[in-house]
């Protein structure tokens, strides 16, 4: 992220808050709390959390209350796409699906592949003779890890498929799956943003304010 991005974000939030914002932070980065907080995301996670933060503005005032603009490491918090943003169920969710499936997963329509994908990789026998309490919670653990190293892959543009679960992907740990789906985690949320995979800084500030309506 550019220089420039920050002081993009000084002015939408000054818009959105007024004199909130701007008396506790001035007309730009003076001291550089927002660059160190958010220099390592992309435009398209800034333009996350700034719908994020729109909703919670519309909501209090909607609510007859008064939203106050959040702080650095907050508002890089609500730049994190979440798997409810790519259509993903909650793991809760997704691991009830599993369990009320998993003894004819073929005939199953799921939600989406990665729970059936992180079903299978637990294994379908293991979950349909789960036993006691104590292996239902470990097999409920490993299906969480693995399905949270899914959703990663699709927030990283990744297109999931049984092959690519057996792939190139089976040489890697997963704790490398995971630190490569951490760093294409931008990537899913450009594409989704209808973001191009390069852009210069003026063309990051323009999709910026069209992600939220300003001109």
């Amino acid at each position: 992220m550019a220089a420039g991005d920050i002081d993009e974000l000084f002015n939408v939030m000054g818009e959105l808050f007024g004199a909130r914002f701007t008396s506790d932070w001035g007309p730009y980065d003076q001291t550089g709390a927002w660059w160190a907080e958010l220099q390592a995301l992309a435009p398209a996670q800034l333009a996350v959390g700034l719908r994020r933060v729109r909703q919670r503005v519309q909501d209090a005032a909607r609510q007859g209350d008064t939203a106050w603009p959040p702080m650095p490491a907050e508002f890089a918090a609500l730049c994190q796409p979440r798997a409810e943003d790519m259509g993903l169920l909650p793991e809760a969710e997704a691991w009830r699906e599993v369990c009320a499936h998993a003894h004819q997963p073929g005939q199953h329509q799921w939600s989406h592949e990665a729970v059936r994908m992180a079903g299978a990789a637990v294994g379908w026998w293991e979950l349909t003779h789960g036993g006691g309490e104590t292996r239902a919670g470990r097999l409920e653990r490993q299906f969480r890890r693995e399905y949270a190293a899914l959703v990663n892959r699709v927030m990283a543009g990744e297109q999931l498929s049984a092959r690519g679960l057996i792939g190139h992907d089976s040489t890697m740990t997963r704790a490398e799956r995971a630190e490569r789906a951490s760093r294409e985690a931008a990537a899913r949320a450009a594409a989704d943003a209808g973001m191009p995979d390069r852009m210069n800084s003026t063309q990051g500030l323009r999709m910026i304010r069209a992600a939220l309506g300003s001109r």
